[in-house]
């Protein structure tokens, strides 16, 4: 099951309402063998043509995959992204581009803020933690929670 994030700066509300995780329907069967599905996931052709060419070169799909928050790591907007990755002789994922500045946005991770505010960390990069592109702040009030499938 999925989760709902309805999360804002602590100083300034700026702020993102991102799914996050999968639903019922998420199997890979569903996902990697529907490319209209695919590609409703990840709104990008070039994403759903080149995951589609590697799983006919033999590429698996890793267990670990769903919406996700991404972040630029330059200019710091927030996203609502499906993340996954394919195995074989290279690991490949999504890249999505920032709309602002074209920079490979990167996943985020929730980590522990001060009390009752939650803070974003870089999944790749665990020492580099968002921040507000608005205020430049790095916690989040979260506004609701709840589930979806």
């Amino acid at each position: 099951m999925g989760e709902i994030h309805d999360l804002h700066c602590t100083k300034c509300g700026y702020g993102i309402k991102a799914n996050t995780g999968i639903g019922m329907l998420y199997s890979p069967e569903n996902i990697f063998k529907d490319k209209q599905f695919l590609l409703d996931l990840v709104d990008n052709t070039k994403i759903v043509d080149q995951t589609m060419d590697l799983l006919t070169k033999g590429y698996e799909i890793n267990e670990d995959y769903g919406h996700a928050i991404y972040a630029c790591p330059n200019d710091f907007y927030l996203f609502d992204k499906f993340y996954f990755q394919l195995n074989g002789s290279d690991e490949f994922e999504p890249q999505y581009p920032c709309p602002y500045c074209q920079t490979t946005l990167k996943r985020l991770t929730f980590a522990k803020g001060s009390p009752g505010a939650t803070r974003l960390k870089f999944v790749k990069e665990p020492e580099k933690y968002w921040h507000c592109p608005k205020c430049g702040n790095d916690e989040l009030n979260e506004i609701a929670f709840g589930n979806w499938d």
